[in-house]
């Protein structure tokens, strides 16, 4: 008989919990701790609050953004406010985006994961073009992707440049890449402008309908040509995409510990899906307001569409580039810039014209006088400073100098 005692020693316990864990390890017996089914208040908490760059969340300030947005419009606050929560919220948003995208992309293959990047890369500027066109503000949806052009190529390149050669010598491009670029950014430009010859060309009678025929004719091409630049960038000649710093970046990411684990593609899913639906209730709630806007700032509609949308959109792409470039990564910092100049002319605005087509709105490449200049000079300019391969951050004061000056020319028309 053993003694009877409900009191093991402490090293006695010890040696009996190992034995036993041994024992059921040997016969293939695992224990299940109790399973924790989180509530979906926790699930919705962790699709918004998974880190977006570094311990940032931007998905909290949007959660607390949303109600205001609805109760700004609801109870017809001064519209003011309306612009401002609804811009800020767009900020967030696209944000938001544009983690949630490149953690989708996780999962996906890697041409899969870099055409849903290339898809996202410009969602406020498809929804507020979309839903511009919808209420038949066609100007308003042609502003807003002049407004998107100009901020890229000049306010975002313009602070790139100067953070990657402030106090620094003259440094140079990557050759193959700015030409290749600067290439297909003169056709955009041209594309543009070709409407605005044709008006010069035809009688006032036929004009409208001939250039809607053109502007829907060069649409499709240029939405093929976009295929054509994405295979090219993604397939044959993806090497010219990846620069030194890049590879070296990588190099030295090797050496760290391994970062967290990725989000789930469940969560990425419905934060991306979350977020693109939040972006269209507060653009939609933007341009419902924005004649009292105008009213209330002074300023006129067109300037809404070409200052503020386009900065919220790009406000977060513009720091990334910043701390890239000054990082000494400017050629991935051009790439981004340029490329998502090419999404907007080589797709979003073609996207639109046949958009507008499908629901019978009259939607040409034929813009406004002072945006077409604005476009094209600014597309020159650049495009001359690429093909020269060399720069100093006195380009970029350049930059932004045009853009101050483009857009007092929109604020005083």
């Amino acid at each position: 008989m053993f003694p009877r005692s409900h009191h093991l020693p402490p090293h006695g316990s010890l040696v009996l919990g190992s034995f036993l864990r041994s024992k059921m390890a040997s016969q293939h017996i695992h224990c299940r701790e109790p399973r924790h089914h989180p509530d979906l208040g926790a699930r919705i908490q962790e699709w918004f609050t998974a880190p977006a760059q570094g311990n940032f969340s931007p998905g909290l300030p949007v959660m607390m953004l949303l109600p205001l947005a609805g109760a700004a419009k609801l109870f017809h606050w001064n519209p003011t406010i309306i612009l401002v929560v609804n811009i800020v919220a767009i900020i967030f948003l696209s944000e938001t985006i544009s983690v949630s995208s490149d953690e989708l992309a996780e999962h996906l293959g890697e041409l899969q994961g870099a055409l849903l990047s290339a898809t996202f890369g410009n969602t406020v500027e498809l929804t507020a073009g979309i839903l511009a066109l919808v209420h038949g503000e066609i100007q308003f949806a042609q502003s807003v992707m002049v407004g998107s052009i100009l901020s890229d190529i000049l306010l975002v390149f313009g602070v790139c440049l100067i953070t990657a050669s402030y106090k620094k010598d003259v440094l140079h491009f990557n050759g193959a890449l700015a030409k290749t670029l600067s290439s297909l950014m003169m056709i955009t430009a041209v594309a543009i402008l070709l409407p605005t010859a044709l008006y010069s060309t035809f009688p006032v009678s036929e004009i409208d309908d001939r250039v809607l025929s053109f502007s829907r004719g060069t649409a499709v091409v240029l939405l093929a040509l976009y295929g054509g630049y994405l295979y090219f960038y993604l397939g044959t000649h993806k090497h010219l995409f990846i620069s030194s710093d890049s590879e070296a970046s990588d190099v030295e990411d090797d050496a760290k510990p391994e970062p967290k684990p990725p989000a789930t593609l469940a969560s990425s899913i419905i934060r991306l899906t979350t977020a693109v639906a939040a972006t269209v209730f507060c653009t939609e709630l933007l341009i419902e307001s924005t004649e009292d806007m105008a009213q209330t700032l002074g300023v006129s509609e067109v300037f809404i569409a070409i200052v503020f949308i386009p900065i919220a959109s790009n406000s977060t792409e513009g720091v990334t580039v910043a701390a890239s470039s000054k990082s000494g990564d400017t050629d991935s910092a051009i790439r981004v810039i340029i490329d998502s100049l090419l999404q907007i002319g080589l797709f979003a605005i073609p996207f639109l014209v046949v958009v507008g087509w499908c629901i019978g709105q009259p939607m040409t490449l034929f813009f406004d006088s002072l945006q077409t200049v604005s476009m094209f000079l600014s597309i020159l300019v650049v495009n001359h400073l690429l093909r020269d391969g060399q720069y100093a951050y006195i380009h970029g004061a350049m930059l932004l100098a045009l853009y101050s000056g483009l857009i007092a020319a929109f604020y005083t028309r």
